[in-house]
């Protein structure tokens, strides 16, 4: 997949105050009323809100032209309305120009009804960059997913299954882009049986590409002045259902994977039950006192730093609603500056922001001067500054997790799983006397290394990596006001002492401190912060050691393990050092996989994280 900077639309409006499209010459809405277009066209046309209620817990909708989201706010406003409780909406919609949040501002504020919801939405929208956005709102009962980008790349790249389709684009004869045959075939695979569609358009091309894709149409009374409009459904074959799956899991690890995982399967309605060896949660890797979430980019657009860019937008709006939800503030804040080692490398993250047309509230080049006026002591040279980066203690990521996740999640501690059985359509967890510590019939295995010891993931490759991290007190006069990032990193002062970390170091065992390392450390700190740790004896200094799961290829694993008789088994492991970054997504990643939800990202990275891209290991 191609990575294309995003061209943003702009809020023009005409002399009647209808919002118009100068690149389309085109209307975004009608001019009686966007929101009462959307309810004839869009829900009317899908028999919305009745198929709420008829069909029970779960709706997916999917979008072609997310425009300024009068569509998504309209159908979210009936939604809240006529939906019934513990019912969920998916809405996912593309976009190639899409409009920056104060464009986005200013055109809600021309719409009264929209004054209630248009906050929360504003407030997680995300950065113009290419690709897939989720966003949760409402408390997660209403999920917005942005698919940023070309509309056919975008709808090939969604694995979904839907029930109902807004044909929104630009006019066909003004956009023909976005009514091509090559779309109506991605809706159509996207389709549930008996998926329906309406458009306000009934143009002869439209008519015959919805046809020749397997979709019946309709023509009906059209809203305001236009005659007709089109409704549908796809013509495809009911597949047989299979049995309905108990809404319990079990999660074994309750580190940030775990309590991640256990969280977003909490928010859908799943009853949870972790299981940690340890008394407590966050004792292995996520026990560090503090760690660094930000983004990753790369000329090539590679596989890492695509993930990690959206796992950290995600992880962004995920603590952001954690606080929201009253699990108190797990984040340090002033962004993260990210120092290039030699002037080549910071040349070459200038030649990142520009060619990929990296907006300024997601990252901004900074000189020396700058550089060191944020810290607020000296630098090392210019810096990438990213402005909604952020240090925060990895443990109070996961007790906020498990706050959030309230009497969902039976925590079981103090209990190590020695083996998992599968016994009909159950799982079982056993600790090494051979008790039953849970059953469920889906597992998620969210214990790093340890993973490995189950038969049944045996395969995967992991391997263990040792962290130090050192802990070095805070000086009269040097306030770094900001944390900092480089080949290693630094955060303010946590309770008078700076993390500084970390080594790393494989086929190394060893759990004590090691001097060598503390040096190794505050070297890297020297590199970013000349003179900020002068004078310190790195024998004298604190820390911590920790070990983290990395696969072969860094990147994590996520998704079902389990072949055909193993089915239920899933991982959310080898997260690395960046567990932090990447914990949320993957567990929306994970959980959304097992509830059957529209997918969070590409299906290109889903197949680049599955367990399945190791299957040449398994011998089994």
């Amino acid at each position: 997949m191609t990575f294309d900077p995003i061209q943003a639309a702009h809020a023009t409006f005409d002399g009647s105050g209808v919002l118009r499209s100068t690149r389309f010459d085109d209307v975004y809405a009608s001019s009686h009323g966007a929101l009462e277009q959307a309810g004839h066209v869009f829900l009317g046309g899908n028999d919305l809100p009745a198929r709420w209620r008829r069909q029970g817990a779960r709706f997916t909708i999917v979008e072609t032209g997310f425009g300024a989201g009068l569509n998504f706010m309209a159908t979210w406003l009936a939604f809240r309305e006529s939906a019934p409780p513990g019912a969920r909406l998916h809405y996912v919609s593309v976009e190639k120009h899409p409009f920056v949040r104060a464009d986005l501002a200013r055109i809600h504020a021309s719409v009264p009804q929209l004054a209630d919801l248009s906050p929360a939405l504003l407030d997680a929208y995300p950065p113009l960059i290419p690709g897939f956005h989720r966003i949760h709102l409402d408390g997660g009962r209403v999920t917005l997913t942005l698919l940023f980008g070309e509309a056919a790349a975008m709808l090939r790249e969604l694995d979904a299954s839907v029930d109902a389709f807004f044909l929104d684009g630009f006019a066909p004869a003004k956009n023909p882009g976005m009514w091509t045959p090559e779309i109506f075939a991605e809706l159509a695979r996207l389709a549930k049986p008996g998926a329906t569609f309406a458009t306000y358009t009934v143009a002869g091309s439209v008519c015959d590409g919805l046809r020749a894709a397997g979709f019946t149409i309709e023509k009906r009374r059209g809203f305001a002045s236009k005659r007709e409009m089109l409704c549908g459904h796809v013509d495809k074959p009911s597949s047989s259902a299979g049995a309905t799956r108990e809404r319990n899991a079990m999660v074994v690890g309750a580190g940030l994977a775990g309590t991640s995982i256990a969280q977003r399967l909490a928010v859908r309605g799943w009853d949870v039950q972790l299981i940690e060896r340890h008394a407590t949660p966050a004792q292995e890797a996520s026990g560090n006192p503090a760690g660094l979430v930000r983004p990753v980019f790369s000329l090539d657009w590679n596989t890492h730093s695509r993930f990690t860019s959206a796992a950290f937008l995600y992880a962004m709006r995920h603590e952001a609603c954690l606080e929201r939800s009253g699990t108190g503030s797990t984040r340090g804040h002033g962004g993260v500056l990210q120092f290039a080692r030699d002037p080549e490398r910071f040349a070459k993250q200038q030649r990142m922001v520009q060619r990929f047309g990296l907006p300024s509230d997601l990252v901004q080049l900074l000189d020396a001067v700058a550089a060191a006026d944020l810290a607020g002591v000296p630098v090392a040279g210019p810096a990438s500054w990213f402005p909604e980066a952020f240090w925060a203690n990895p443990a109070s990521m996961c007790r906020a997790n498990l706050t959030s996740a309230r009497e969902a999640v039976n925590c079981t501690f103090g209990n190590e799983v020695a083996t998992l059985r599968k016994v009909g359509s159950q799982w079982e967890a056993l600790e090494k006397s051979g008790r039953v510590l849970a059953r469920a019939p889906v597992v998620v295995l969210a214990n790093a290394v340890a993973a490995s010891r189950f038969p049944q993931s045996a395969w995967l490759p992991l391997r263990p990596v040792r962290g130090q991290i050192t802990s070095m007190p805070a000086r009269a006069g040097r306030n770094l006001r900001v944390a900092v990032s480089g080949d290693g990193y630094v955060t303010p002062a946590i309770d008078g002492r700076h993390c500084i970390g970390a080594s790393f170091n494989e086929d190394l065992p060893d759990v004590d401190l090691r001097a060598e390392d503390h040096a190794a450390n505050l070297q890297r700190l020297e590199w970013m912060l000349p003179g900020f740790g002068q004078g310190v004896n790195p024998s004298g200094l604190g820390g911590r050691v920790a070990f983290r799961a990395m696969s072969h290829d860094r990147l994590p694993i996520l998704g079902e393990v389990g072949n055909a008789r193993d089915e239920g088994l899933f991982a959310c492991l080898a997260l690395g050092s960046r567990g932090m970054t990447w914990g949320a997504l993957a567990a929306e990643i994970v959980a959304s996989r097992i509830d059957g939800d529209p997918m969070p990202v590409e299906k290109e990275l889903l197949a680049a994280l599955a367990p399945a891209r190791f299957a040449k290991f398994r011998t089994g």
